[in-house]
């Protein structure tokens, strides 16, 4: 990589992905700098106030944060503290009851019992399911994903090919349909998958979701008592002090501590590259910085499209990066509380356990599918999915004294109407949100001091969120393993000499796992030792 330049690495963004790059970079050695257009770090993983006083994050959890990142980065040093809920989830349905994820699986056993006897023992067996297939086949998170090829050659037997096209290839409908009996669990399970790809669960590929925690339990061990990866009804390590911005903001410390420079209120608007390569990156305000490596925190169409000049140089290559799909559906709402609404399914005495944790509200495939139904066709949702979180219970700072904030992330909102538009659907679909909870919360009305919602627009204008896709690509095996974000480019790196991809358009994707900034960082850190050999 050429020399005489500003830095070794510019990483562009300062999301959680490319806050975890930086940090592997900058502990490396590294001369790393972060460049990120907001005037935070953390991206959606970042302190938002929605309301004056009332504060959250627009991911309600860490749950997919991979141990071995935290570890890594050490990023209990820089303050990052987990209080771990218990129950973790709760799931209420409309004839009064509810699913609880105890940590205690005795405890959980209990909750499946009420719906279902088989699938007491089912739910643990189709679990264990998943984690023997992933296993078999191999694949490790924390390495370039292997191509369809190498996949397929480690399927040795009719059930390994079977498992394959069940798990990777199959709708969630018929994957829970084939194992389970109580349609409440089956909607427990669906709600992990049925929400950041816009898809419903009958859609083919819908399954491949659940297969993202067996692949992190096959690739890493942790040597801790309760590892939430084998909590089947999704465990978390719990929920961070200070809501999810103090997860960015501990990496943030992490980067400057190892000799990383942070600089907000950067916006990059061009990445130079020649013959030879990337030479730097030029800010909106005209500043050059030079650098022989970049890394982008950024959706790959933007990076590869807009910020390269004349594109990657490939005309078929650019022609792939311009049909990436371009598909969203997030929607966000913020509630100030005057105190804490109370689910209606809570047994006495247990109303604030009950209201500490997550909750999904999404009771049925069929409602899940008819969310999807309306968003296809242009609509927003009538009946959306919304999981939900009440953060100012663990961390009481994310609120005025005595208030609370709910925050909720709700499918499926398409970006582009058919009709209308978002100026007048947004509070339109923010009120049906709260119908929609209240049923299940009562004396949520009586609570509510006022709301903040961000359609799939705003969004895109806040915080770059580009489709409205909090995944960047679709979690669907079209743009999995090697094809992630296209076969050319799987690795990390690009056709362009020293540019890399570290975000969530990358393998293996998108939830607040760390994994794809710190697999880019690996890569880049073998090309620096290789040119230095």
């Amino acid at each position: 990589m050429p020399g005489n330049k500003d830095y070794d690495v510019i990483v562009i963004g300062a999301g959680h992905n490319g806050l975890t790059c930086a940090g592997y970079l900058a502990r490396a050695g590294l001369k790393t700098l972060v460049l990120e257009q907001r005037n935070q770090v953390g991206g959606l993983s970042t302190e938002y106030e929605f309301l004056p006083g009332y504060r959250a994050s627009m991911p309600n959890s860490p749950g997919s944060l991979e141990p071995k990142v935290v570890a890594d980065l050490n990023l209990s040093k820089f303050g990052l503290r987990f209080i771990p809920p218990d129950p973790s989830l709760v799931v209420p349905f409309p004839d009064g009851r509810a699913m609880v994820a105890w940590r205690d699986p005795e405890k959980t056993a209990r909750e499946i019992r009420k719906f279902s006897d088989h699938d007491v023992n089912a739910y643990g067996e189709f679990f264990e399911y998943l984690n023997s297939f992933a296993r078999k086949i191999g694949v490790s998170l924390f390495k370039p994903p292997p191509t369809l090829a190498e996949v397929a050659g480690q399927l040795q037997s009719p059930e390994d090919e079977q498992a394959f096209s069940s798990i990777v290839l199959g709708s969630l409908k018929d994957l829970l349909d084939g194992w389970l009996e109580s349609e409440q669990l089956k909607s427990v399970i669906a709600a992990i998958s049925a929400t950041s790809n816009l898809a419903g669960p009958y859609t083919p590929g819908t399954a491949y979701l659940l297969l993202m925690r067996p692949l992190s339990l096959a690739s890493s061990r942790i040597d801790t008592v309760h590892d939430p990866r084998k909590q089947y009804l999704r465990g978390s390590t719990g929920l961070p002090v200070g809501g999810m911005g103090a997860v960015t903001k501990a990496m943030h410390k992490c980067v400057e501590a190892h000799g990383g420079e942070v600089r907000v209120g950067a916006r990059v608007v061009r990445i130079a590259e020649n013959f030879q390569g990337v030479q730097g990156i030029e800010l909106e305000n005209g500043e050059f910085i030079r650098a022989g490596c970049i890394a982008s925190n950024l959706h790959p169409r933007t990076t590869l499209s807009e910020l390269l000049q004349d594109g990657s140089g490939e005309p078929e290559f650019q022609l792939e990066v311009d049909r990436l799909p371009q598909r969203g559906s997030a929607f966000k709402l913020a509630l100030a509380l005057d105190g804490v609404p109370s689910f209606s399914a809570a047994p006495a005495g247990l109303e604030r356990e009950y209201a500490s944790c997550q909750f999904r509200l999404a009771p049925s495939l069929d409602y899940m599918e008819r969310a999807y139904d309306d968003a296809k066709y242009g609509r927003a949702s009538e009946s959306p999915i919304i999981l939900g979180l009440i953060p100012s219970l663990t961390s009481p700072e994310m609120a005025p004294e005595g208030k609370h904030i709910m925050s909720c992330n709700i499918w499926h909102a398409p970006v582009e109407l058919a009709e209308g538009s978002w100026e007048t659907e947004r509070d339109r679909m923010a009120l049906r949100c709260i119908d929609i909870i209240s049923s299940y919360m009562p004396d949520l009305k009586d609570r509510l001091i006022d709301y903040k919602a961000l359609s799939p627009l705003d969004l895109e204008n806040e915080f770059g969120l580009r489709d409205a896709n909090i995944m960047h690509l679709d979690m669907m095996p079209s743009k999995m393993f090697g094809l992630r974000p296209l076969a050319h480019c799987a690795n990390y790196r690009t056709p362009i000499q020293g540019l890399y991809l570290c975000g969530s358009g990358t393998w293996p994707g998108g939830t607040v796992s760390g994994v794809p900034g710190h697999n880019a960082a690996q890569e880049i850190i073998r090309d620096f030792s290789e040119n230095t050999k």
